[in-house]
């Protein structure tokens, strides 16, 4: 494609790109319009710099939307990944740092492995931060970096550190919005590491950032669905069940809830609806019918699984484990179970892995086999400290102790 020629022409590009950052946090409806705009400017009159970011934030809209069928998502993944080798045409240091946040916040994120968007997602933050008029748009690579890296089950101690280092960049720089994001996250990775009793949790959110919420209805509710998903996250993996089940309904509910987001709330929120119903005090029954969240759930991760197994086939295997398990097919939970702890193996994912074997091992504990529930506890103990979280080593512990005290009363 021929270079546009026309620098009125580049300068309006310019503009919308501009434009369109403000539409994010105020008029999403407009963000649409403007991305078609940029790509139809590019087409008839040549490629800018700031058509790259046209096309990235085109694919950005179409991931974002909750309803449209697999291929168009797959269609638009292409076009995001077909510009990237875009950015050697031009200076990328100056566009470089947006393309990334969009490009592997939103869209990458549906086909390639998290691991990678991560590292990409800081290598933007790096050169935004680098450039010192781009620290805004850095620090919009950090809220996708540390969300990416929590989801791709990057060592919660590592990942702790990290989140300082870019909450005290924040308060230089005097970027206060991004810090509601961040703190958010921190208080998940804080709970997951010992329930924030020695990492402790910091409330960044300012009087500033209240005030914007209150006066930004899309903003609220951006930084809404942010608290909403974390909330989810610390409920699940904590055991808490109601509160999962809350959150996650919160999250679900919202009308500005990302694709991606609402993937991971999904998967969770079935797994959690079968850890409701399995309540001996009755509380089952104030959650959604477990087969009917089973069932969107389990669609939408298939069709997820379908452009990116890396990311998504453990999940599916997970889903189906657990609902076999609970309508007592217990040789297909078995295999289930096993193609879920190898995926998630293969994929890198040792948070999920960790839970696949944990799941594994309550699984062969109600049929039974003790033994074989321990080894699988075992396992899952070993990922969540390579995981780095205390509080799940602590509770498969108890789990264990559980499973074992009747072996040895039997033993005697």
């Amino acid at each position: 494609m021929k270079e546009m020629d026309s620098t009125a022409l580049q300068f309006t590009l310019k503009f919308y790109n501009l434009l369109s950052c403000i539409s994010f946090f105020s008029k999403p409806e407009m963000m649409p319009f403007v991305s078609c705009r940029m790509v139809r400017l590019t087409l008839e009159h040549g490629v800018c710099q700031d058509s790259v970011f046209g096309f990235t934030m085109f694919a950005t809209v179409l991931c974002q939307q909750c309803n449209l069928p697999t291929p168009v998502i797959r269609e638009a993944c292409r076009v995001g990944k077909a510009v990237m080798p875009l950015l050697k045409r031009f200076d990328s240091s100056e566009i470089m740092p947006s393309v990334y946040g969009c490009y592997y916040g939103f869209v990458a994120v549906h086909t390639e492995p998290l691991q990678l968007c991560a590292d990409n997602l800081r290598k933007g933050f790096k050169v935004g931060i680098s450039a010192g008029e781009s620290a805004i748009v850095a620090f919009y690579n950090s809220i996708h970096l540390i969300r990416t890296a929590l989801l791709g089950g990057q060592n919660l101690s590592t990942l702790l550190k990290e989140v300082d280092y870019h909450l005290e960049l924040m308060t230089r720089f005097s970027i206060k919005i991004s810090m509601s994001y961040i703190s958010a996250y921190r208080e998940t990775i804080s709970t997951l590491i010992d329930r924030g009793q020695s990492t402790g949790s910091q409330n960044r959110i300012t009087k500033n950032v209240e005030k914007t919420m209150a006066s930004n209805a899309v903003y609220a509710q951006r930084c809404n669905e942010t608290i909403y998903v974390n909330k989810a996250l610390q409920s699940f993996w904590l055991g808490y069940s109601q509160r999962c089940h809350h959150y996650s309904k919160k999250v679900l509910e919202m009308h500005l809830v990302g694709r991606h987001n609402k993937l991971m709330i999904l998967f969770y929120a079935a797994l959690n609806a079968f850890r409701g119903i399995k309540n001996n005090n009755g509380s089952g029954s104030q959650f959604l019918k477990v087969k009917t969240l089973y069932k969107d759930a389990i669609s939408a991760l298939r069709s997820a699984a379908e452009l990116s197994p890396w990311n998504f086939s453990n999940k599916v295997h997970l889903l189906e484990a657990e609902l076999h398990s609970f309508e007592r097919r217990y040789e297909e939970a078995k295999s289930s179970y096993a193609a879920a702890i190898t995926s998630s193996c293969t994929s890198g994912y040792v948070h999920e892995h960790g839970l696949a074997c944990e799941l594994a091992g309550r699984h062969y504990k109600k049929i039974g086999e003790a033994q074989t529930a321990l080894d699988f506890f075992q396992r899952s103990k070993q990922c969540y400290i390579r995981w780095g979280s205390q509080m799940k080593v602590e509770s498969i512990i108890r789990q264990m102790e559980n499973v074992a005290s009747p072996i040895r009363h039997e033993a005697k």
